[in-house]
């Protein structure tokens, strides 16, 4: 369970060319790893003192750990620069457009999925699965000009049963 405003990665400061990591207090990393997977994925370990830590006045915010400091897992530099820049830009006006049509795209293979059975073909052959596909992509477009015409509203996004689960408080509004 995440704490609302904990810190986040984007808000440590690392420096890749000394191989130092800074918290949003400004305390600096005491150790940095190389580290791999067991399946091979590379990682970084940047680990902060236990007395730093302990002594930080906004420490619920960065870590539940009792007995040690915050250790601080970073993707390697190449990574962790192409998701700052990704997240920069999905931030921006223009990303944010991009991301409502994308939004559009997987809401209408959804939709093709759950209610015309989109994910299973009924035949053998490239050919005849492609004739499929056409044919519920026409479905839908007749089924939402139905909806149009029957003046039905849009459904609301749905509820996870995990997240139904919540207390009404405790999820933020949209959830």
């Amino acid at each position: 369970m995440q704490v609302a405003g904990a810190y986040t990665i984007e808000q440590f400061t690392v420096d890749w060319e000394r191989q130092q990591v800074s918290c949003p207090q400004g305390k600096q990393a005491v150790s940095w790893h190389e580290r791999v997977e067991p399946d091979g994925t590379p990682y970084i370990l940047a680990s902060f003192r236990r007395q730093d830590c302990h002594a930080c006045p906004v420490r619920s915010l960065c870590t539940k750990a009792q007995q040690q400091g915050r250790r601080l897992r970073l993707p390697p530099q190449d990574q962790y620069e192409a998701l700052t820049a990704a997240r920069a830009w999905y931030a921006s006006e223009e990303g944010s457009q991009y991301y409502k049509q994308r939004a559009g795209v997987e809401g209408t293979l959804s939709q093709g999925v759950r209610a015309f059975g989109l994910r299973r073909s009924r035949y053998w052959g490239l050919a005849k699965t492609h004739l499929q596909h056409i044919a519920i992509a026409a479905a839908i477009n007749l089924d939402r000009i139905v909806a149009w015409l029957d003046e039905r509203p849009r459904a609301q996004t749905r509820t996870s049963r995990f997240a139904a689960l919540a207390p009404a408080g405790v999820l933020p509004s949209g959830t």
